[in-house]
């Protein structure tokens, strides 16, 4: 793929749909999200009331939104195009805005998403995150970083822990099946887009350390710089922490680089590669006998290799290959207090080994009115365990001393085509992929989407989509004496449309609008008589988000999003559940280097069917951030700051055994060069 202009802001794109049908809103299938309108209707009129009628016109940069045409994305078709011919339903995020917030992981950073659930276990310092969107399953998101697929050969899906922040240059979120242009994704697509070498001879980078409570800590450094053709960009870092209660424990390496050469012709080579080692303790757990403690190694690494270059003046070319391997390590030992088995024993430890390879080609061809995308990809994955049990799963279980578990592999691949007229104020994107997998077959995944500009300051937005998720290889292949994989397992299959609307005619607030209807037919569950994934019936999730920003008065500003999702189940007899998720953000940024925010994040599920979570939140948590830039030349700046999280010692999840850490404070120093 190839990278677009700078980005200078968070710009959340929402998606609106032509071909959302009568028959859903005849039916009211979002009438029931009523009592959270009228609540957000509320706090909207509140906030209209107390904005300043006279605020500034121009506005923190940040801030800006919707309309400005060198504001690029490139996930959506695969190919940078301007943000009013964006159909699919996009939220970006800056390295700009996540340097303002001085968040220590990705999972902190996209919880505060409109549409997007993180859950983190434990809830403790850079703790394994799941990630859902608009209700969806973690293993329905596909993850990608350098064009890399980061989900798990083992679980579907993918943990954003231990990805360092400081090499991310902007992330795109599509909200929805994105199949008809990266295959499977049944719920969304986050492509995280790092940094890029730097344009000169002159090396720039930053070093920062981070200091906090029971021992929290964060080292790293990057540089990036230019030596005649040759650009580059290199990071290392290490995050540690006592943990923060329940016995946790995190220590984690990473590193990561990439190398550009200028080829004759203005072609482009690029390598990159990263590689982490986390080793983090989950806590002691009571539930059953034997008591245990569980504690884990994730080592993983990546490279590629990606040609890019204009073949003419309208037609481009992109090819690239990549491999990753993953080593994950489960150990757990019998705790002392346990009232059965030998206190310090194994209990059992499990060692997970995956490994991916693949290959993509994408050729952009471009006039004044048109811009067509034609690409291909490969991806090959296999993975295999190895398990060790102790004396007492031995004797219980009746387990083996060690279980080799038979390899499992697969093969993907995938052709696509999509297309983006625009017509005046009229932009249509259609487009289509066809994906064939070596077990489960084949599958077309057409889509069309249409982004008219109403007047100049409001947008509609809108797709109508069909998507899928191809079963995860441990379902299907592979599996050791407790694993009945099914060859015969097919893949979900969603239908799916979006509509909504951006207006920023008020001169002190922008607001975005958005509704959402994914139709899934084929589900998987289990079958508990054989221990096997089977498909299922068919269900449904439907809702709404809505979001506003202010303009920046006396350098103060205010961010809302509220998001409601509704799950009909496929057994008619159960009753449909819902969540409910909220965000209020109030920041402050001036001209002499101060930023500071205070954020508030609530989430309300009824159920573990909505995104898989289990158990309710009881209280809106607050995290608290200020900084300020201590000194400033030319060549060198530092920025001094500090955060308070759970900063009213809330509880956000009723779940005993991941619950959430008191009020803990971190500060900070970044040196900028």
């Amino acid at each position: 793929m190839t990278s677009s202009a700078q980005y200078s802001r968070l710009v959340p794109y929402r998606v609106f749909s032509c071909f959302f049908s009568k028959k859903i809103l005849c039916e009211g299938h979002l009438s029931r999200s009523s009592g959270l309108a009228g609540g957000f209707s509320s706090l909207l009129v509140t906030l209209l009331c107390a904005a300043p009628i006279a605020a500034a016109a121009d506005g923190d940069p940040l801030l800006a939104m919707y309309f400005d045409d060198t504001q690029m994305v490139e996930s959506a078709t695969r190919a940078a195009k301007p943000i009013t011919q964006v159909a699919e339903n996009v939220t970006v995020i800056s390295a700009e805005e996540i340097d303002a917030i001085h968040a220590q992981s990705l999972s902190e950073v996209l919880n505060r998403v409109a549409g997007v659930s993180v859950r983190m276990t434990p809830e403790d310092f850079n703790g394994g995150s799941r990630i859902f969107i608009q209700g969806s399953r973690d293993e329905h998101v596909l993850v990608l970083i350098d064009g890399v697929r980061l989900n798990s050969a083992m679980s579907g899906a993918a943990d954003l822990a231990h990805i360092p922040l400081r090499i991310v240059k902007r992330i795109e979120i599509i909200k929805g099946p994105g199949s008809a242009v990266w295959g499977s994704s049944q719920g969304g697509v986050i492509n995280i887009i790092t940094k890029s070498p730097g344009p000169g001879g002159k090396p720039t980078g930053s070093v920062a350390g981070e200091f906090g409570e029971r021992q929290v800590g964060a080292y790293e450094a990057d540089i990036a710089g230019k030596v005649e053709r040759v650009g580059y960009f290199l990071y290392a870092g290490q995050q540690d922490s006592n943990g923060l209660l329940n016995n946790h424990y995190y220590d984690a390496g990473r590193a990561y680089g990439k190398i550009t050469v200028d080829l004759p012709h203005q072609g482009l080579l690029t390598f990159s590669g990263m590689a982490v080692d986390p080793h983090y303790r989950t806590g002691d757990f009571d539930y059953g006998t034997p008591y245990f403690s569980q504690d884990a190694r994730d080592r993983s690494h990546f490279v590629t290799a990606n040609y890019d270059t204009p073949l003419t003046e309208s037609l481009h070319l992109n090819i690239g290959v990549r491999d990753y391997e993953r080593n994950f390590i489960d150990n757990r030992d019998i705790l002392s207090s346990s009232p059965e088995g030998d206190p310090g024993a194994l209990f059992y430890q499990a060692n997970w080994h995956e490994q991916s390879q693949g290959a993509n080609g994408l050729l952009t061809w471009h006039d004044s009115w048109q811009q067509v995308a034609l690409g291909a990809e490969i991806n090959r994955s296999k993975m295999d365990t190895v398990t060790d049990y102790g004396s007492w799963a031995q004797t219980n279980w009746w387990a083996p001393a060690q279980d080799l578990s038979k390899p499992g592999a697969e093969e993907v691949w995938g052709l696509f085509i999509n297309d983006t007229m625009r017509l005046g104020k009229l932009t249509l994107t259609p487009g289509i992929r066809y994906d064939q997998h070596s077990i489960s077959g084949s599958m077309v995944s057409p889509s069309l989407g249409a982004t008219y500009l109403l007047r100049p300051d409001t947008l509609l937005r809108g797709t109508a989509a069909r998507g899928f998720q191809y079963p995860i290889l441990s379902y299907i292949a592979g599996g050791g004496i407790w694993d009945n994989p099914n060859t015969q397992l097919q893949p979900e299959e969603v239908t799916s449309f979006q509509v909504g609307v951006e207006n920023r005619s008020l001169s002190f607030m922008s607001v975005k609008m958005d509704a959402f209807l994914h139709h899934v037919t084929d589900t998987w569950g289990v079958d508990y008589s054989t221990g096997a994934v089977t498909n299922g019936g068919k269900s449904e999730r439907k809702g709404f988000e809505a979001e506003l920003e202010t303009t920046p008065w006396h350098d103060l500003s205010l961010a809302t999003n509220a998001t409601y999702t509704l799950l009909t189940p496929e057994d008619e007899q159960e009753e449909d559940d819902s969540s409910t998720a909220t965000n209020l953000i109030l920041r402050y940024r001036d001209t002499i280097g101060w930023k500071g925010e205070l954020a508030g994040h609530y989430i309300w599920w009824t159920s573990d069917k909505v995104a898989g979570l289990t158990g309710q939140a009881a209280d809106m948590t607050w995290n608290l951030s200020l900084g300020r830039t201590v000194y400033s030349s030319e060549w060198l700046s530092c920025e001094l700051y500090a955060k308070a999280y759970n900063l009213f010692n809330g509880n956000a999840t009723s779940d005993s055994y991941y619950p959430m850490p008191g009020r803990w404070l971190l500060a900070g120093m970044r040196v900028t060069f």
